[in-house]
């Protein structure tokens, strides 16, 4: 047995996702809600039996492997690694395939390139010019060296050179994102800038984020490249953005990253709770004013990864970003990704301060005591709310409602939102029930929107043939006769053809070969045994989540047999179009005896479409 089927057979993937995300006994398989996707209502399931998970709603599914990768960003050698430490198990040679090559090799293209650029800031001269900007933001030394600032020279190429002088090739380069191709050759993505690694909940360096260094700055020390692809370096020049980052690689995705968790995770896991700001000055400013549990959002709006990765560690996550979030759109989404996470949103108040960063550098005290005092977000929406507009008006009321009223739509917690229906009626003096109605259209509206977006993309959208072998599998014995019933040409499906037809004839054969006194093997015994090209088909049928009224036997077998014959019928219909196609062509070519022939069959199989099956 190799090492990856070695940890798979030692390794419990309830166990491992329970440690990510609550599970619940779902039958035999678990459920939860989906940690790649919000939901409110669980789509996400578990099989114990089949060491697999599915996500029904998103449709992200896979074994323990698989959950790991996705859910840490990690390539396959990590997450071999790390099972291999729970387990206890001394890996053996390990060889990566072609896409865990190429993530191995960014990876330590990234770090390799951050521990460069963490040179240049902390001990070459080159660096001065990024040092006197730091310290013109007042951050202090052991804040930046605590998250491995960097500074990439103003050079076209010296980030590429060190790199090749490494044995990397400018191929390499230019997938792990930090050579451009020009017209007249690859230059370096960074140049005069504060660099920032973007890192995963385990420090891993997946990506860089650089700020530009100010106008006046000067190089030392590296100085500019001979081969300048394209026109002289500009030094904060217009044209250029302030801030850039990586591109997205095998390994870097922004939308996955939460800039500082890997610094920040213990605290939050401490304090039950994620200060969540925009910009990386604003943690840096934070934990040098010795709030430490802050991450940030990279200035775009919350993503589902990131909910997801926040919600794992804690129940509460404090606002602090220097816009208005009552009138700002995406940070309102990001506010429902949160709820339906079950994360607790406040909003911390910057009373006079643009942002987090001037805030903490101005006043740590303040600062430390305004994420103190913060206020749940939705009390917050509605003083918002009301300062803007006048309650007390016909118009005001409508502005409050208009405003108010799809935010609490969306609140998933029936308890928490029948409070503010009763909070809003008070500030606007209107009767609950009249708040209450004003919300049910409005969620009902919603709904349906919802039902037409998802009808095939939520839930178990599971064909007819999806079904019937769902409920086969759910049962440990099915009987021979119903099996003997359908034929493999009644499924048009070709996975649950393929499924049927194996099962079929191991249960055909193995009774055959036992006799009627002993005891056939249960469905699971034989599934177990289905060819490697279902397995994912099989695994997905073992993790619907059948109703648990067919733990009662005579339920069951009435469903099973009641979609059994509609298969059957279905079948028989498609052979009467295919017959009757036949006819016609018959017809046109004027062959009276083909036409007799397949008249009769036609028949034949109509007469079986009326017959009731009889057990």
């Amino acid at each position: 047995m190799d090492d990856v089927e070695n940890i798979k057979s030692k390794v419990d993937i309830v166990e491992v996702v329970s440690s990510y995300i609550p599970l619940k006994k779902a039958g035999r398989n678990f459920s939860g809600l989906c940690p790649f996707h919000a939901e409110k209502t669980p789509s996400f399931m578990v099989s114990a039996e089949r060491q697999a998970f599915k996500c029904f709603g998103c449709g992200e599914g896979g074994d323990v492997f698989t959950f790991l990768e996705k859910m840490e960003g990690w390539g396959f050698r990590e997450v071999l690694e790390e099972l291999a430490k729970r387990v206890g198990i001394k890996l053996k040679r390990f060889e990566p395939t072609g896409q865990s090559r190429v993530r191995e090799k960014i990876l330590e293209i990234n770090k390799l390139t951050a521990k460069f650029y963490a040179h240049l800031l902390t001990k070459h001269e080159a660096g001065e010019v990024a040092r006197q900007y730091l310290a013109k933001r007042s951050i202090k030394r052991p804040i930046w060296e605590k998250f491995e600032l960097g500074f990439a020279p103003d050079s076209w190429d010296k980030t590429i050179g060190f790199l090749k002088s490494r044995g990397f090739s400018i191929d390499d380069l230019s997938v792990a994102g930090l050579a451009i191709a020009g017209r007249k050759g690859f230059y370096d993505r960074f140049r005069n800038r504060l660099m920032f690694p973007l890192k995963d909940s385990r420090g891993t360096v997946l990506g860089f984020a650089g700020r530009l260094i100010e106008e006046g700055s000067s190089v030392q020390g590296l100085g500019s490249s001979s081969q300048a692809p394209l026109r002289p370096a500009m030094r904060g020049s217009e044209g250029q953005a302030k801030y850039i980052n990586s591109p997205e690689t095998p390994v870097f995705n922004k939308g996955s990253v939460l800039f500082g968790l890997d610094v920040a995770r213990e605290e939050i896991r401490k304090k039950n709770e994620t200060v969540l700001v925009e910009g990386e000055f604003d943690v840096l400013s934070s934990h040098a004013a010795g709030v430490l549990n802050v991450v940030a959002s990279k200035g775009t709006a919350l993503t589902d990864k990131q909910v997801a990765a926040i919600s794992r560690i804690c129940e509460s996550v404090a606002l602090c970003f220097d816009k208005d979030v009552a009138g700002d759109v995406a940070s309102r989404r990001g506010i429902e990704l949160l709820d339906m996470a079950g994360v607790g949103i406040k909003v911390v108040d910057l009373a006079t301060y643009k942002d987090p960063d001037e805030f903490a550098k101005s006043d740590p005290l303040g600062f430390k005591k305004a994420i103190g005092a913060s206020e749940n977000i939705y009390d917050y929406l509605i003083e918002s709310a009301l300062r803007r507009h006048d309650a007390s008006s016909a118009y005001g009321k409508k502005a409050v409602g208009g405003e108010i009223l799809p935010v609490l739509s969306k609140i998933s917690d029936d308890m928490v939102r029948a409070h503010y229906i009763g909070k809003l009626a008070k500030v606007l003096d209107l009767e609950v029930s009249l708040i209450a109605d004003a919300l049910s259209k409005r969620s009902n509206v919603v709904v349906e929107n919802d039902n037409l977006e998802s009808v095939f993309s939520k839930k178990f959208d599971l064909s007819l043939e999806e079904y019937f072998l769902a409920l086969v599998i759910y049962a440990e014995k099915v009987p021979k006769k119903i099996i003997e019933f359908l034929a493999r040409e009644d499924f048009a499906n070709e996975h649950c053809r393929a499924l049927f037809d194996f099962m079929r004839s191991a249960i055909i054969s193995t009774s055959k070969r036992r006799g009627k006194t002993h005891k056939a093997p249960s469905i699971s015994q034989i599934v177990s045994k289905a060819p490697k090209s279902l397995e994912e088909f099989v695994n997905n049928l073992y993790l619907v989540n059948l109703s648990p009224t067919f733990s009662d036997n005579e339920i069951w077998a009435g469903e099973l047999v009641k979609i059994a014959e509609r298969i059957k019928r279905q079948s028989l219909r498609r052979q009467l179009a295919k017959v009757s196609f036949k006819i016609k062509k018959a017809e046109i070519e004027k062959n009276e005896k083909v036409v007799k022939k397949l008249t009769f069959e036609f028949g034949q199989i109509s007469r079986q479409v009326k017959e009731v099956f009889k057990w």
